[in-house]
């Protein structure tokens, strides 16, 4: 089991933004960038994980303050992160597995705690 902490999603991630396209695609490059450097460097840590044929993904969410989030929306946020932690451990996505997410207490400026669990098929 691999645990990664990523930056809270910022808010040019949320499906419900009606921004200009420019600055979400900065942010979608930006946040899969850190995601993919903080799960590389997690997973060089890591013992035992080789070539990787299932992976079970968790995520739990530490807001950044007491506002009532939607786990649905907090999930789709995570799009850019999924990918790059997909591009961290050279698979494709699809043969991720999700659990539900959880929302946390809330952190001072927000976190995303995800956990990464090899699947055996």
């Amino acid at each position: 089991m691999i645990v990664v902490e990523l930056p809270w999603p910022p808010k040019e991630l949320s499906p419900n933004h009606r921004g200009h396209w420019a600055p979400v695609s900065q942010a979608k490059k930006r946040y899969r960038n850190a995601a993919r450097l903080l799960a590389r460097s997690a997973l060089s840590k890591a013992d035992g994980f080789s070539q990787f044929l299932g992976v079970r993904i968790a995520y739990e969410f530490f807001p950044p303050d007491a506002r009532a989030y939607d786990r649905d929306n907090l999930a789709a946020r995570m799009k850019a992160g999924t990918d790059g932690i997909a591009d961290a451990i050279g698979m494709n996505d699809r043969g991720f597995h999700f659990a539900p997410a959880e929302i946390r207490e809330k952190a001072k400026g927000g976190m995303v705690r995800v956990t990464i669990e090899q699947v055996t098929l």
